[in-house]
Formats: C-alpha cells, sequence, structure tokens
C-alpha cells in the first residue's frame, strides 16, 4: 500500500514540475482575442493577436479590419487614456491578408501618432477597394507598464465619402 501511494506522489510530483516548467514558456508565445461574455463591445469585437502581450514589453500588433463595402482611404485607431504604451510610425504597416501574419503589404503615404489625442492613423497611397479583408500591423509597439484590458477603437475612412465610419474594437489584454 505504501509502495502504491509513494508511486503515485511521484508521478503527480513529475507532472505538477512538467507543468511548472513549460508553462510560462506557452503562456506568453503570443495572444490573441478571447470570448466577451459582457457588455455592448462583443457584437463589434474585431480580432488581433500580439507577439509577446506583455506589460513594459516591445510588442507587435496584428489587428484585423473586416472587409467593407466602400473603398478605404484612411485607417483610424484610438485607444483610451491608461494605456501609456507608444508607437513607432516608421513600422506601421497595411496587408490584404485573411491570416495572422504574411500577405500583401500595401504602400504607405503617410503613417501618424498623435499623442494629444490617442490616435494613430495610417493611409495607404491607393484607396483600398471594397470588400478586401486587412491587417494593421503595428512593430516597435512599447506595451503599457500595467497589466489590463485596453479598448483599441477601429475606424476607416471612406473614399467616396470623407467620412469616419467605425468598424469595431480590439479589446487588448496585456499581461
Amino acid at each position: 500500500m505504501k509502495i502504491q501511494m509513494i508511486k503515485k506522489l511521484g508521478i503527480i510530483s513529475c507532472l505538477t514540475l512538467a507543468c511548472a516548467v513549460f508553462a510560462p514558456s506557452a503562456a506568453h508565445a503570443g495572444c490573441n482575442a478571447g470570448f466577451i461574455l459582457f457588455g455592448g463591445i462583443k457584437d463589434n469585437a474585431l480580432d488581433y493577436v500580439l507577439d509577446s502581450c506583455t506589460s513594459g514589453q516591445t510588442d507587435r500588433y496584428y489587428l484585423e479590419i473586416k472587409p467593407q463595402n466602400f473603398k478605404v482611404s484612411e485607417v483610424i485607431i484610438t485607444y483610451p487614456e491608461n494605456f501609456n504604451g507608444s508607437f513607432d510610425t516608421s513600422d506601421m504597416k497595411l496587408r490584404v491578408t485573411t491570416d495572422i501574419r504574411g500577405g500583401k503589404e500595401l504602400e504607405i503615404a503617410s503613417s501618424t501618432w498623435d499623442k494629444e489625442t490617442r490616435r494613430i492613423t495610417i493611409v495607404p497611397k491607393e484607396a483600398i477597394p471594397s470588400k478586401t479583408p486587412l491587417r494593421v500591423v503595428l512593430s516597435n509597439v512599447r506595451n503599457p507598464d500595467y497589466s489590463g484590458f485596453y479598448q483599441f477603437d477601429g475606424r476607416v475612412m471612406r473614399a467616396d465619402i470623407p467620412v469616419p465610419v467605425y468598424i469595431g474594437s480590439w479589446v487588448i489584454t496585456i499581461d
């Protein structure tokens, strides 16, 4: 009886040790949008993936923009006051893709970050045709110092009528 109990404890100890060794590396392999159970945002939630999602670290954000029924001349992203991270305007991209990574990169006319209004604007060289799936890729993003949920709102500017259109939100989780 004692031998069986010792064997069971040995197996449990090995499993516990294995979980402790492998779990931290698996947890930071990348983050993406989870389930939103409460609040009005769940109907307008957009998909995203972060390479690191660790507070205070440099990261890369892949933000989905669903195909629109009109030509898009500009992408506008706003973020909350409590997000104290930073963005690198020299490394912002628009890609035509339904995949998280990869896809055809579009030429960018300009990319700006206005710290005062907490607004990122990316203007492609040519208007993006309707029904085109896009990803915004923000590289060299400095994540905020504190973990939490940060709601980034997405808008696109119509090419035919210069009116910003709300397309949804990315509820980004930083560990």
